[in-house]
């Protein structure tokens, strides 16, 4: 399950390629800006919300599959003289003796879960550790037949801002297909050094339907209680970007 973009010397180039989804940032600050409760973080990986609530004292605990990521979040945390408990661990059967007022899953990280099975294992861990009436918070890309149709597999450069003092070294790559059968988008990332070594990863995703999520939630014990189509809390529509989740614990 562990993406090999997460796991290699990508890890150290993710925050220069992947700026996360507009707005998420502000929308976890905004949520939990009076909470006082504990929050645990799946898929913190290289911490670009995990730090921005710490900053703010919110009691964050941060997981990821990944070490690479996390050595990237840990040498950020020594940077800016902050503390955090962060576990490697896998989403779907990790264990802690707390319970969390909060479990959030940022960055469509629950877009890994490939299988029905293990999207109900990490729904029900989840649940597992969490308070009664407890919160839970993920985003999945909406699915849009205009980038399905797209998935040509032809490499095309990225087009996200990317740090000039990398961007002088490196030049990155991407190139996606879709499985419709399996639902499952595949992509490749490429970075080409100017000294002319490449190097390349794969990358997928598991794309989801809004009635499909609903009822994996229901079935595994949570209440929905918001769907929003993108971080600024607007109504799901046909054109909505994202699917946000907010759901409880029954």
């Amino acid at each position: 399950m562990v993406e090999k973009l997460y796991q290699n010397k990508f890890a150290q180039l993710y925050d220069y390629y992947q700026k996360g989804v507009e707005n998420d940032v502000n929308f976890y600050l905004n949520y939990f800006r009076n909470f006082n409760g504990k929050i645990l973080e799946i898929g913190a990986g290289t911490g670009r919300i995990t730090i921005p609530l710490l900053k703010k004292g919110i009691d964050v605990t941060a997981i990821d599959i990944a070490p690479k990521m996390l050595e990237v979040l840990k040498e950020k945390l020594e940077k800016d003289n902050l503390q955090a408990r962060i576990i490697c661990t896998d989403m779907r059967n990790f264990k802690m003796k707390e319970k969390f007022d909060a479990v959030i899953v940022t960055f469509r990280t629950f877009q890994h879960m490939y299988s029905v099975d293990d999207q109900k294992a990490t729904l029900k861990n989840i649940k597992r550790h969490l308070k009664q009436k407890g919160i839970l918070i993920f985003d999945v890309y909406a699915p849009k037949l205009k980038y399905i149709e797209g998935g040509d597999w032809q490499w095309r450069e990225d087009d996200k801002e990317i740090a000039p003092l990398v961007k002088d070294k490196i030049k990155i790559f991407q190139r996606n297909k879709y499985d419709m059968a399996e639902q499952v988008m595949c992509q490749e990332y490429r970075v080409d050094y100017l000294n002319g070594k490449t190097d390349t990863t794969n990358f997928k995703m598991r794309f989801f339907f809004p009635f499909e999520v609903r009822h994996l939630l229901e079935m595994t014990g949570f209440e929905v209680k918001n769907l929003y189509g993108d971080f600024k809390k607007n109504k799901f529509t046909t054109n909505s970007p994202e699917m946000v989740w907010v759901a409880e614990k029954k």
